[in-house]
């Protein structure tokens, strides 16, 4: 369904402690996100897209408007929704395994059983059957953010909702769990939220790309990135370089002018 996610009229504006200053950092804006579709969220740096996000998520509440799920006014956070941050969350107590299964902790509509293969399956999924029985705090960065998006998908959500998760890593880790998000959202079909800074990160990953202005954020553009080119030819390499390249120079293009309008005001 198009309007699997409706955010109608959502307004965020934070204040100084005194309460004598205000800081708009969203204002209202809608927008539909249909099932199973990867959005990317993209623009300047503090433009208020990841608190866009963390309302969505139920981390965050608007001043104004409503998030609706499936038809379900939200109101707080969920099992429905769930998120994978930059900083790697894990829980070094547990081994990679444990970690995993720890997001079954909370369903209530498998058996013992299941939860046991369901860890198995995301532990297979992200390549880590060989680590499952490390602690976490004995495995890499990447690795660990692996197991923070398998616990996630573990816990079955509707919705992923992701904030730069792989901002932190080195340029070949990064790319290794770009192309492995790919192959998990061709899999598992999830509705994903996805904050990010990179504009080829965002091309590569999309069904659609949405641009947001300077703080307060605005919706300046939407892209549907399916229209311009495949995913599959995005996963396989073989995209229209082209078009690529030509793309990532209009989307720079209006991140810019969005940019400058930020040092204007500063």
């Amino acid at each position: 369904m198009d309007n699997f996610i409706q955010i109608k009229d959502v307004a965020k504006t934070y204040w100084s402690n005194d309460g004598k200053i205000e800081t708009k950092v969203v204002l209202p804006l809608s927008m539909t996100i249909g099932e199973g579709e990867m959005v990317m969220f993209l623009g300047p740096s503090g433009c208020g897209k990841t608190t866009l996000m963390r309302i969505v998520g139920g981390l965050e509440t608007p001043d104004q408007g409503t998030i609706h799920l499936h038809g379900d006014l939200l109101t707080g956070p969920d099992r429905r929704r769930g998120m994978v941050f930059q900083s790697y969350s894990s829980y070094p107590w547990l081994t990679v395994r444990d970690n995993i299964k720890f997001g079954t902790r909370y369903r209530k509509d498998i058996s013992a059983q299941e939860k046991e293969e369901v860890t198995d399956h995301y532990l297979n999924m992200v390549g880590l059957k060989r680590y499952a029985d490390f602690y976490t705090n004995r495995i890499s960065g990447g690795m660990r953010q692996r197991v923070a998006i398998a616990r996630t998908l573990a816990s079955s959500p509707d919705v992923l909702l992701m904030d730069e998760p792989f901002g932190a890593l080195d340029a070949q880790t990064r790319e290794y769990l770009q192309f492995q998000l790919m192959d998990i959202n061709k899999a598992e079909k999830k509705t994903t939220i996805f904050v990010t800074h990179d504009v080829e990160e965002a091309i590569l990953l999309a069904n659609r790309i949405v641009i947001f202005s300077s703080r307060p954020a605005r919706v300046v553009r939407e892209i549907k990135v399916d229209d311009i080119l495949s995913i599959e030819d995005r996963r396989n390499g073989t995209a229209d370089m082209d078009r690529f390249f030509k793309l990532r120079a209009e989307i720079l293009e209006l991140i810019r002018a969005e940019y400058a309008h930020t040092l204007e005001e500063a």
